[in-house]
């Protein structure tokens, strides 16, 4: 019944007009060539030529109305894909600076259910292209992995500081401490923290090994851990988001597409 409703609400008012008359016409041919006293020119030659011509009409009206029916479907199966793309982007920005698990989980579902859809919205897209969006959902997928690691990093230095609240009357661990806190500005707040653990080692490898500089140097290797972590996975978002531009680009070019 699917294809019968289908056929009714697409092709009916191209199929039943131009049928119907070629049938009539036909009916009207066969019938009018046992009657006698009508122009057999008109029967012969006009009434064949006009149900030819109306079969014409109706053949092309078909080819060129699929043809574009099946170029607007690709182009909106093409739009949706660049949608869920972008909403790739919305999601993996959304992360930082908090990196909680719940914001993390949901970029996975949306690679999940991106993965699904991506077979059925490829249609008319070449390999060249699959193969950057492939690189998309591999790109997006590490830094959901990345991001993973991040929060219980920053568990374990807010602990330490906790259980060492001394630290901070260190100069360089106190602007260490605030600058690491200030986790609104993700992408420049690493170099900012580098900057900070330079200076502190500048200063202790200056003075005197002490129980209190071996906690110091513990949270700073810890630092150090978190901030190594945060440049990859700053990283691996700007490829990211580099790869579904390029991504979005090849899907739009029609010279590699069809």
């Amino acid at each position: 019944m699917n294809w019968l409703k289908k056929w009714f609400f697409r092709w009916s008012f191209i199929d039943l007009p131009t049928l119907g008359a070629g049938v009539i016409l036909t009916f009207w041919y066969f019938n009018t060539q046992k009657t006698a006293g009508f122009d057999t020119a008109f029967v012969d030659s006009i009434i064949p030529n006009l149900a030819t011509e109306l079969f014409g009409v109706w053949l092309s009206v078909r080819i060129i109305e699929s043809i574009l029916r099946s170029r607007q479907r690709r182009s909106q199966l093409r739009s949706q894909l660049i949608d869920n793309m972008k909403y790739l982007i919305t999601h993996i920005r959304s992360i930082a600076p908090h990196f909680e698990q719940q914001t993390i989980d949901r970029l996975r579902s949306e690679l999940m259910w991106f993965e699904e859809m991506k077979s059925y919205r490829i249609r008319g897209i070449s390999k060249q292209t699959l193969k950057l969006i492939d690189e998309v959902t591999r790109l997006y997928e590490e830094a959901a992995t990345e991001a993973t690691k991040i929060n219980p990093l920053r568990e374990d230095i807010n602990n330490l500081f906790l259980r060492y609240p001394a630290m901070l009357e260190n100069k360089q661990l106190r602007e260490l401490h605030d600058v690491y806190r200030r986790q609104n500005y993700t992408r420049i707040i690493v170099d900012r923290i580098d900057s900070r653990v330079e200076l502190y080692k500048k200063q202790a490898s200056a003075s005197k090994r002490t129980e209190k500089g071996q906690k110091e140097e513990k949270i700073i290797r810890k630092i150090e851990e978190y901030s190594k972590v945060l440049k990859v996975y700053i990283a691996i978002t700007l490829d990211a988001e580099k790869a579904v531009m390029e991504a979005q680009s090849a899907v739009f070019n029609r010279e590699f597409n069809y």
